[in-house]
């Protein structure tokens, strides 16, 4: 269930609270496509903060592309409705592509042409494409080495395409190289909580940006209810300042008579006391390889996102091949 709150003691304005919040329940899939956000005025005032607050977050939200203020009829979520793309907002075409191909064969054959000669263009266009796919690069990026290995190898399966692993600080320098080299950047796919780091960094290059929906599993979400309440879990990640965000989406989770002490990897001592008295450790991507190895045996280790959403997938795979 989803909640809304922001802190108001915290240094982060109000409006980039709730816009990040908002963001992080798209990127996880907890508001899905088109689902309807709660109007300006019932959201400030459950919130208890002035509604032009809660309007500049959803305006900027729009200029992303990840929400569509509608007049008169609500503000809805856009994530499969357009393309994140530096060439400007595209909606959508729901058309079968073996529906547009059968049509397109049957115009043709009406025109006179043998269905041999059809078969030879489509063989021969076919290979064109598939050629001029070995000079488009594709890119997964984010700010860690683990999550761009791993979603980047489930890219490439899925899709069919090679998908390169770049890190975010490395971005701007791998698709200068891409242009130096006379080659095309088609893609490149991240997660809800970069894409105004990539935007940022890609401003002045046309290239398609899409968002990958990552989440946590049911079967980590299972694993964890099994802990008899109140169950005690360690959570360690790599800033501070995310710390009292993951706690409450954790709380909301699990409930709030869960056990939690928090801490960064390089709080050695810290980490230390986690690892020698929590049930179970619940940890970020980033951090979630190294916690892999020191974790005692007998202690389990959940990464907060350990699932890749399918729909978020199809998605991409449609655009890509459909800019092909």
């Amino acid at each position: 269930m989803k909640k809304w709150r922001i802190d108001k003691d915290n240094k982060v304005p109000l409006y980039l609270q709730l816009k990040d919040l908002i963001k992080y329940y798209i990127a996880t899939g907890s508001i899905k496509d088109d689902e309807q956000l709660p109007g300006v005025s019932a959201l400030g005032e459950e919130l208890n903060i002035n509604f032009e607050t809660v309007r500049k977050a959803y305006k900027e939200l729009e200029k992303e592309g990840l929400i569509n203020m509608k007049r008169g009829r609500g503000t809805y979520v856009t994530l499969q409705g357009v393309v994140l793309s530096r060439r400007g907002l595209r909606v959508r075409e729901d058309n079968d592509p073996k529906v547009i191909l059968k049509e397109t064969v049957k115009a043709l054959i009406r025109d006179g042409m043998k269905p041999a000669k059809i078969k030879k263009i489509v063989t021969k266009t076919l290979e064109e494409v598939e050629q001029d796919a070995t000079h488009e690069t594709i890119i997964f990026t984010e700010c860690n080495l683990y999550q761009i290995q791993e979603f980047a190898k489930i890219l490439s399966d899925y899709l069919g395409l090679e998908v390169k692993p770049v890190l975010l600080k490395d971005l701007k320098a791998e698709t200068e190289n891409v242009y130096k080299s006379n080659g095309k950047l088609q893609a490149v796919i991240t997660t809800g909580f970069h894409i105004n780091d990539v935007h940022d960094i890609l401003r002045d290059i046309p290239v398609d940006i899409y968002v990958l929906i990552i989440s946590m599993s049911w079967e980590t979400r299972k694993s964890l209810r099994s802990f008899k309440p109140p169950a005690n879990f360690g959570f360690i990640c790599r800033d501070w300042e995310s710390i009292p965000f993951w706690e409450n989406m954790i709380r909301d989770e699990f409930g709030a008579d869960v056990k939690l002490t928090s801490c960064i990897l390089e709080s050695k001592k810290e980490v230390e006391n986690i690892l020698t008295s929590a049930e179970a450790l619940i940890v970020s991507p980033p951090v979630y390889p190294e916690l892999k190895k020191l974790a005692p045996p007998g202690i389990p280790v959940f990464n907060v996102f350990d699932q890749v959403d399918t729909m978020s997938l199809r998605l991409i795979k449609d655009r890509i091949y459909e800019s092909m």
